[in-house]
């Protein structure tokens, strides 16, 4: 079992240090707080330059998307005004750049919690970005700002490599399960063996953690085989439970104890036809339940983050789970 790290960035990633000043972000606020309060020059412009990026949407998507973007701007004008000038104002907070389309794109109205207010969805992706800012270095989120591919790390089983992506979950198929997700991949042939979308949440007082907002297995008519053979590689640690540890490692530093996870009642799929909902196979609040959850508001359930203490002299399974969870907790 070995464990390797790496982070790979584009060359036009290559920009000047973050100011020494650090952005602390307020606790969940009510969805008509100021994205940030920059000088009035620099807002001006930040409105300028998303806006111009807005315009242009058109002439670097399909047509498609164009006009289901347009549509959404039409039914929702307040909300998606409020999201642009979010993202202008946080670009250059940040000096981060234009966002990536897929960001501007992004469908609150139907995003990660069923159920919810289209103001709650909206100060839940405001949130995730605060804290994201906390969590990540500038220059991966910077990365992800403009949708590029991270590298967290490998791991190793007895015959084959496993490497963990971070990336936004529109690009991964998990779009309104959350912000960002986090992948298991084969390194052999890149095969996805778990996704899982999820979204940084501030908890009571100075502590920060996440909520999970679904779960997704392989595709293919190998599938079933591809993780039980996965699951012995790894000692018997099954892939969704690598990328949970992974998450858990992601948000130690929050000192919250604990995760977040959607139910079936309140996952996204729910606004979909009843043929559509039956296509989601995974049982999330049995799994959830198996892994010490406990219902809790608003997302459904709390999963307690173990320490693994047992995990550092113990046999290939801890081992697995000690790498993975080391890869979100030194990753940055």
């Amino acid at each position: 079992m070995s464990l390797e790290f790496r982070q790979e960035y584009s060359a036009d990633l290559r920009l000047p240090v973050q100011d020494g000043k650090a952005f602390i972000s307020e606790p969940l606020a009510p969805s008509d707080r100021p994205a940030s309060a920059p000088a009035a020059g620099e807002r001006s412009g930040a409105k300028t330059s998303i806006a111009g990026h807005v315009l242009k949407l058109g002439l670097r998507v399909s047509l498609k998307r164009a006009v289901v973007f347009s549509m959404r701007f039409a039914r929702h004008p307040f909300l998606t005004a409020r999201w642009i000038s979010f993202l202008g104002e946080f670009g250059e907070r940040y000096r981060l750049g234009l966002p990536h389309d897929d960001l501007v794109r992004k469908s609150i109205p139907t995003f990660f919690l069923h159920g919810a207010s289209p103001a709650t969805r909206l100060d839940l992706l405001l949130n995730h970005f605060d804290v994201a800012s906390e969590v990540l270095s500038r220059r991966s989120l910077m990365a992800l700002w403009r949708g590029s591919t991270l590298e967290m790390g490998t791991v190793s089983g007895r015959s084959e490599n496993y490497r963990i992506q971070l990336q936004l979950a529109d690009h991964s198929g998990a779009r309104h399960e959350g912000a960002f997700a986090i992948r298991l991949r084969r390194q052999s042939d890149g095969y996805a063996l778990c996704t899982v979308g999820f979204i940084f949440v501030r908890c009571e007082g100075d502590t920060y953690s996440l909520a999970v907002g679904g779960m997704q297995g392989p595709k293919g008519e190998d599938a079933k085989r591809s993780l039980i053979t996965a699951t012995r590689d790894l000692g018997g640690l099954r892939p969704k439970d690598a990328v949970l540890l992974v998450l858990n490692g992601l948000v130690t530093e929050g000192h919250a104890g604990h995760v977040f996870a959607v139910s079936n009642e309140k996952h996204v799929i729910n606004r979909r036809r009843l043929k559509r909902r039956r296509m989601m196979r995974t049982d999330l609040d049995a799994y959830w339940c198996d892994r010490g959850g406990v219902p809790a508001e608003p997302f459904g359930f709390s999963l307690p983050i173990g320490d693994d203490e047992a995990a550092k002299d113990g046999n290939r399974r801890d081992q697995s789970k000690r790498a993975f969870r080391d890869i979100g907790a030194w990753f940055y």
